[in-house]
């Protein structure tokens, strides 16, 4: 298996029905042509009593019920590219062989992981609308033929005994071809080619070997490379402003899975994504969502979005919109032998991305001090994926009071007296029995937040040790001693 093919039948159609979600499972035809001379160009398994060529009238006709509809050129670019994303998950070497084909170099590959994939492909595709076939030759034509032959997927590696059944009319011959061979008895492409090349030759002269070298699947060409996406974005706009999430949902998922498979193509995966909503007062909405977990799964990412956006409310109705993934190289790591790893880490990513969009991506995350003098500084970072193995304990146990933090701090009003606090009041009622400090500290004076602090420790009547502080927002508890 030198190359491979992907191919959707009635592309057009299955486009249509890909970006309208109404028209699956109901009677539709595509038409083309204006009058009496539009005519079905591709029809669905619905519409019986139906085929492609009859005039519409005919075919309304035929199926009371059927739907006519013309070609949408922005779904059939959406669905191409979805396509070629799902080919290049196969290679890197892709042909756009035309609306609904790609044909795949796959010199140098592992035949047994090719087919798997291959298989995989074809399922994820038909479960996104789009019901493509696979198939794979020595020749790119041979892949072709396999392809439109195909119910899922087939490999062809006996092709003379694959062609021999094939029909005539799959080797595309011209009218005047068909006239001569069917005036010699000939209807497969196995009784074409066991006459020889130079028999036909003599008879049809050079376009009847041609044909001879593609009804024996002998024709090859190079192939006209293209080169993967560079950036992962979908935009669309509405034809009329909308005020309800379904639309909108609906145009998520189908564009993220189209971003989705590009990435995997790519060999990348999302590290964020960015939604911008275009309003109808020329406002724009956006919002960046971080991805705890980088990755092209989009079924987490929708949760993400739609958690997000349920609590949205705009100030206008929306017109349009643009979804992005920010990629990044997947990360590579071996965890340590005494480590321990998350019991389902898909779950846990998911989760906390989801709390994210509901409350900011900025407050969430595991905390780390910070590397100053500030009192309590700290800062958000990225949850570690697995728990390192627990350092030993010191040799000396720590003695002394333990200060337990109040987070927020309880503010409270100080009675001073010669600068020393001897009374407390709001947060804390109660006189102070005995009082140890102030000790002082400042830092970062050369920045706007510029900080001083005054710390005292204050034992009031009941015996119990608060850590009392003032700052230029004023007097708070800090914390008591245990």
């Amino acid at each position: 298996m030198n190359y491979a093919v992907l191919i959707v039948p009635d592309f057009a159609l299955h486009a249509l029905r890909r970006s309208e979600p109404a028209l699956v499972g109901k009677p539709v035809a595509l038409v083309a042509g204006e009058g009496r001379r539009a005519a079905l160009t591709e029809v669905s398994p619905e519409a019986t009593g139906v085929t492609p060529g009859l005039t519409a009238t005919m075919a309304m006709a035929r199926c009371p019920g059927i739907i006519l509809r013309t070609r949408d050129p922005a779904a059939e670019v959406e669905a191409q590219r979805i396509l070629l994303a799902a080919a290049f998950t196969l290679s890197p070497r892709v042909e756009a062989t035309a609306a609904g084909i790609c044909t795949i170099d796959l010199q140098g590959a592992d035949a047994d992981q090719t087919e798997a994939a291959m298989r995989l492909r074809v399922i994820e595709l038909n479960q996104m609308g789009i019901p493509a076939r696979a198939g794979a030759g020595a020749t790119p034509l041979l892949a072709r033929y396999a392809a439109r032959s195909a119910e899922s997927v087939l490999l062809v590696h006996d092709h003379w005994k694959f062609l021999q059944s094939l029909p005539l009319a799959v080797a595309e011959p011209t009218p005047g071809q068909r006239v001569i061979l069917e005036g010699w008895g000939l209807k497969t492409l196995g009784a074409l080619t066991a006459l020889t090349k130079a028999d036909v030759g003599q008879r049809l002269g050079a376009e009847g070997v041609a044909l001879w070298e593609r009804a024996a699947g002998e024709a090859t060409r190079v192939l006209r490379l293209v080169e993967p996406v560079r950036t992962f974005a979908a935009a669309w706009e509405y034809a009329t402003s909308i005020d309800t999430l379904e639309p909108l949902t609906f145009k998520l998922q189908r564009f993220a899975e189209r971003l989705a498979f590009e990435l995997r193509g790519a060999g990348l995966v999302a590290e964020s994504l960015t939604l911008t909503l275009k309003l109808e007062d020329e406002s724009a909405y956006r919002r960046e969502f971080r991805l705890p977990e980088p990755g092209s799964d989009v079924a987490s990412w929708m949760r993400v979005l739609i958690s997000h956006l349920e609590t949205v409310r705009l100030a206008s109705h929306l017109i349009g919109a643009q979804l992005m993934a920010t990629p990044v190289r997947p990360a590579q790591k071996q965890a340590g032998l005494f480590e321990t790893g998350l019991r389902d880490p898909a779950a846990f990513w998911e989760n906390l991305a989801r709390v994210g969009a509901l409350i900011g991506d900025d407050r969430v995350g595991t905390p780390v001090r910070v590397d100053t003098h500030r009192p309590d500084a700290f800062t958000l970072v990225r949850p570690a994926d697995t728990v390192p193995a627990s350092k030993e304990s010191s040799v000396h146990a720590a003695r002394g009071l333990v200060l337990r933090r109040f987070r927020p701090a309880w503010p409270v009003q100080v009675t001073l007296v010669d600068e020393q606090p001897t009374a407390l009041a709001g947060g804390l009622i109660g006189s102070i029995r005995q009082v140890n400090g102030p000790w002082r500290a400042d830092g970062e004076w050369w920045r706007p937040e510029a900080w001083m602090s005054e710390t005292w420790q204050v034992e009031l009547e009941d015996a119990v040790v608060y850590q009392l502080a003032r700052s230029d927002k004023g007097w708070c508890i800090e914390g008591v001693f245990d």
